[in-house]
């Protein structure tokens, strides 16, 4: 052994790698919870989304309120006619009519229950035009 520099095993000691930092960085980032929040969760403009399809959905149910008592308006009218001038026939069908209307979500009407609702109301049209037309 002479007096020259000492050799180092370098390949037992662990050497500073900038590389190594930004994967543990990366690694670091992934396992964070934060992110797996939906972003636009948190963002404000999510809120005024949220008011407006609130907003939306309220009116559309007003809409379906205020057909459903028009509805019932109209059965009521024609009901007292029939009950002044109609058959015993025609009067248990407006009332299955208007238990029809009262039974149904007019925010979430099926078709099938629309296209039969649709198509009592066309008898009601009719037998209003038969009752109104004998005066």
């Amino acid at each position: 052994m002479n007096g020259g520099p000492q050799h180092r095993n370098t390949n037992t000691m662990t050497q500073y790698n900038p590389h190594n930092i930004d994967k543990t960085l990366k690694r670091m980032e992934d396992a964070d919870e934060l992110k797996g929040i939906h972003r636009s969760s948190t963002n404000i403009m999510s809120f005024f989304d949220d008011n407006d399809k609130e907003y939306k959905l309220q009116k559309q149910q007003s809409a379906a309120e205020v057909k459903k008592d028009e509805y019932l308006k109209s059965v009521e009218l024609l009901k007292a006619l029939i009950q002044e001038k109609g058959t015993q026939s025609d009067l248990k069908h407006i009332i299955a009519i208007g238990l029809l209307i009262e039974t149904t979500d007019f925010l979430n009407i099926s078709p099938d229950r629309k296209k039969m609702l649709i198509k009592n109301m066309t008898w009601c049209n009719l037998q209003y035009e038969k009752y109104n037309d004998e005066n």
